[in-house]
């Protein structure tokens, strides 16, 4: 049975598992979050140990952010690598996976699994499904009267579930919903806005 104990008056989480007298603390930068160009996953989770240990579980995390709507945003750069990255956003608190206790992860801790896997505990071992599997996407078409809201050339070729974000021109307005494109698992880019 595991106990979690989340303190929002202190910049720390901790967490206690019980039978074990293991406890855990996590540094966090309140209202802050990374670019969504960097973000590859959004899951609904309801604590930051919850988030960390997802994080923790796959290679591509490089850094998490936890929003009080219970968002658990997975990037694949941290602030670290790239300052100029970081943004404002109340009631989010950003982490980096460096800085995240590996115990958290369970018999996860310390797992070989490849960049587009996901360990899962197994017993008392774990075993690595491919969740970002697929084929990958080149880089992403053009749109009329749109540019990259911000790409990274270091991520080309995209895979499974990774967005790119595209502003519309000065005067001209997204049509057909969020101006978003999705790396799908057939290497085809998915988009239904217009600018």
């Amino acid at each position: 049975m595991k106990f979690f104990s989340i303190f929002g008056f202190l910049p720390t989480v901790g967490l206690t598992v019980a039978g074990t007298c293991s406890e855990y603390t996590i540094t966090k930068s309140a209202d802050s979050t990374l670019h969504q160009a960097y973000l590859y996953q959004s899951l609904t989770l309801s604590t930051l140990i919850e988030c960390a240990s997802y994080c923790l579980r796959g290679a591509k995390c490089k850094a998490l952010a936890h929003t009080s709507s219970q968002t658990c945003k997975l990037f694949t750069k941290s602030k670290e690598e790239d300052p100029s990255l970081v943004q404002t956003e109340i009631g989010t608190n950003y982490v980096t996976k460096s800085d995240l206790p590996s115990g958290i992860a369970g018999t996860c801790s310390g797992h070989v699994c490849g960049e587009d896997d996901l360990c899962v505990q197994s017993d008392s071992t774990y075993r690595c499904i491919p969740v970002y599997g697929g084929k990958r996407c080149s880089k992403p078409p053009g749109v009329k009267n749109a540019v990259v809201d911000f790409a990274d050339p270091e991520t080309y070729p995209w895979g499974t579930g990774d967005n790119v974000r595209f502003n519309c021109s000065s005067n001209v307005t997204p049509t057909g919903g969020p101006s978003v494109m999705t790396c799908m698992d057939t290497g085809i880019w998915s988009y239904s806005f217009s600018c």
